[in-house]
């Protein structure tokens, strides 16, 4: 006998066994609560990725804060700018008297792409740790609802 005939007839048996039972009814709030345990869920997959990519970030403006900070104390001596920082000390009524000559001079003695990139990975560490904290505590309140 052909596995086909065999399968449709016990389907046909099938149908004339179970006819008899009357099907179970689900509990009352059963399709809300798996939704709301799938969307619970989904969460908390978010959650987790975005653990993962601002956790990536923090350690990684760590890293990079090391070399953007030696890149702009190498600027600062390169350019010269603290010694013409250093005049306002020193030679304040000079200072005064050429004030728009000497904003000028500093202005353009000012390590400006290293002091923006350290600005930048300043930023980036800042907001990781804010993001990060924050997804830790709703992470943490998620596996308790989950888990009650």
């Amino acid at each position: 006998m052909h596995p086909f005939i065999v399968l449709d007839n016990m389907d046909k048996n099938d149908k004339k066994l179970f006819s008899q039972f009357n099907s179970p009814e689900p509990p009352a709030g059963l399709f809300e609560r798996i939704m709301r345990r799938i969307n619970t869920e989904q969460r908390l997959l978010a959650l987790r990725c975005r653990l993962v990519i601002f956790s990536i970030g923090l350690v990684g403006s760590m890293v990079a804060f090391i070399p953007v900070f030696k890149m702009m104390q190498a600027g600062f001596a390169e350019s010269g700018f603290i010694n013409f920082f250093s005049l306002i000390f020193s030679d304040f009524g000079i200072v005064i008297t050429y004030w728009q000559n000497f904003t000028l001079a500093l202005l353009e003695s000012l390590p400006v792409v290293s002091i923006a990139t350290l600005f930048v990975i300043i930023f980036i560490f800042l907001e990781s740790l804010k993001f990060l904290a924050r997804d830790i505590k709703f992470f943490f309140i998620s596996k308790q609802i989950i888990n009650n």
